[in-house]
C-alpha cells in the first residue's frame, strides 16, 4: 500500500470515528436527560429517520458514486441536476407520507407530533448531503468526503450539548440534531470555490433512475430489518414491555459500532472493487470481496463475544441501568447484527460489480420469509429480534452465493475465449 493510500485510509478513519462518536454522544445525552418512555419515543423517532437516511438518500450516494466515477468533467453539471432533482423528489414525498403519523394512531406510536416535523427537518438535511457525498466519492475527493462526515460527526456532538446547557432538552429538539447535523455538514463543500467535483456529463438518465429505484427498494429492506426490533417492540409494546424498544435501541447501538465504521470506509471498497471489475482485473475483483466478507465474519464474532462479556456493563454505563436489554435478547441482537455485518458486505459487492437484481432479490425475500416470525412467534422479545437475526442470514447466504456464482461464470467465460 502506498503512503498515499495509507493516508486516504487514515483520513477516512478518523472521520469515521468521529461519525460513530456523534451519534453515540447524541444517543447518551437524550439518554441521561429523558425519562424512559421519552427514549422509548426518541429510539423510534430515530429507527425511522435511519430508516429513511439509508433506505432512500445512502441509495442516492452509492449510485451517485458509482456512475460519476469516471464521468467526464461537464461544465453546465448535467448530472448534478438530475440528482438533485431526484432527492428533492424522494424529500418531498416522504415529507408528505410522514404526515400519517399526525394522525391519532401515529400520535400514539411516535410519541409527539412535533417528532413529525424533526422527521422532516432530518429528509431537508439527507436530500442536501447524500447528493454531496455521492458526488465527492465518486470524484475521488477523500479528504472532502470526510471532512463533510466529520463534520456531521461534530455536530452531533456540540448541538446536543448545547441544547443541554440552555436548557431545552424534549426529545424534539434532539431530533432535530439529526437533520441539522447532516445539512450544515455539506454547505462548507458547497460554498467552497473548487466545485469540480459537481460537475460530471448526464449519464443515461433513464438507467440511473432505475437503478436508483432498485437500490431505494433494496436499502429500504436492509434498513426496515436492521432496526425492526426498535419499530416492532414499539408497535407491541404492552404495560410490561414499554421500555423494550428503548432497550433494543441501546442493545443495537452499541453492538452496531463496527458498521457505522465500515458504512464510511465504503468509499474504499466500493469505487475500488467497481474499477478492478470494470477494468477486467477479475482475480484482483475476487479477492477483494473475498477479503471483505472474511472480514466481516472475523468481526462479527467480536461483536457477538464483546457484546455478551461487556454489552450489559458498557450500556449500563452510557445510557443507564434501566436501557439493559435482557442476556437473552442482547446474545439474538448480537448474532442479528454481526450476520448483518456480512450480509451488507456482500451486498455492497455484488453492487459494485452491477449485480443490482442480486441485491434486490436477496434483501427483498430477506425480508418478506421474516412477515411470519412477526406474526406468529410468542413473546414481544423474541417477535422483535428474530427478525434481523433470520433476515440477516437469509440475505447473506443468497448474496454470497450469487457473488461465488458470478466468479465461477466468468470464470468460464474467461477460459472459453
Amino acid at each position: 500500500m502506498t503512503f498515499s493510500a495509507v493516508a486516504r485510509t487514515a483520513i477516512i478513519a478518523a472521520a469515521a470515528l468521529l461519525s460513530g462518536l456523534g451519534s453515540y454522544v447524541l444517543l447518551i445525552v437524550v439518554a441521561q436527560n429523558t425519562s424512559t418512555a421519552d427514549y422509548a419515543d426518541f429510539a423510534v423517532f430515530w429507527s425511522l429517520t435511519v430508516v429513511v437516511g439509508l433506505g432512500v438518500f445512502y441509495p442516492l450516494e452509492q449510485e451517485t458514486a458509482r456512475e460519476s466515477a469516471g464521468l467526464p468533467i461537464e461544465p453546465k453539471g448535467g448530472f448534478a441536476r438530475i440528482v438533485l432533482a431526484a432527492s428533492a423528489g424522494c424529500a418531498l414525498l416522504l415529507g408528505v407520507l410522514s404526515l400519517v403519523f399526525l394522525s391519532p394512531s401515529g400520535v400514539d406510536y411516535l410519541g409527539s407530533p412535533l417528532l413529525v416535523l424533526a422527521l422532516i427537518v432530518s429528509l431537508v438535511g439527507y436530500a442536501v448531503q447524500f447528493p454531496v457525498r455521492g458526488f465527492l466519492s465518486g470524484a475521488g475527493r477523500t479528504s472532502s468526503y470526510s471532512a463533510v462526515v466529520a463534520l456531521e460527526g461534530l455536530l452531533r456532538v456540540v448541538l446536543p450539548v448545547l441544547l443541554v446547557l440552555a436548557g431545552w432538552t424534549g426529545s424534539f429538539w434532539f431530533a432535530c440534531v439529526v437533520g441539522v447535523a447532516a445539512g450544515l455538514s455539506a454547505v462548507p463543500r458547497l460554498l467552497g470555490r473548487d466545485r469540480g467535483w459537481l460537475r460530471r456529463d448526464r449519464p443515461r438518465t433513464g438507467l440511473f433512475l432505475a437503478r436508483f429505484g432498485r437500490l431505494i427498494v433494496a436499502a429500504l429492506s436492509i434498513q426496515v430489518l436492521l432496526n425492526s426490533g426498535v419499530l416492532v417492540a414499539k408497535a407491541l409494546s404492552g404495560p410490561g414491555d414499554a421500555a423494550l424498544a428503548a432497550q433494543i435501541l441501546t442493545a443495537i447501538s452499541v453492538a452496531r459500532i463496527p458498521i457505522f465504521g465500515y458504512q464510511v470506509l465504503q468509499i474504499l471498497y466500493i469505487p475500488r472493487l467497481s474499477t478492478q471489475w470494470k477494468g477486467g482485473r477479475f482475480k484482483d475483483a475476487r479477492s477483494t470481496v473475498l477479503f471483505a466478507v472474511a472480514a466481516a465474519a472475523v468481526i462479527g464474532v467480536v461483536i457477538v463475544v464483546g457484546m455478551l462479556v461487556l454489552g450489559p456493563w458498557a450500556t449500563a454505563l452510557l445510557f443507564g441501568p434501566k436501557l439493559v436489554l435482557s442476556s437473552g435478547g442482547i446474545l439474538l441482537v448480537s448474532v442479528g447484527v454481526a450476520l448483518f455485518l456480512v450480509a451488507l458486505v456482500a451486498s455492497d459487492g455484488a453492487l459494485a460489480i452491477g449485480r443490482h437484481s442480486l441485491v434486490l432479490r436477496s434483501w427483498l425475500v430477506a425480508l418478506a420469509a421474516v412477515i411470519p416470525i412477526v406474526i406468529l412467534v410468542d413473546g414481544t422479545l423474541l417477535r422483535s429480534t428474530l427478525p434481523l437475526l433470520l433476515g440477516a442470514s437469509c440475505a447473506a447466504l443468497q448474496l454470497v452465493v450469487g457473488l461465488a456464482l458470478t466468479f465461477i461464470r466468468n470464470d468460464r467465460k474467461a477460459s472459453q475465449s
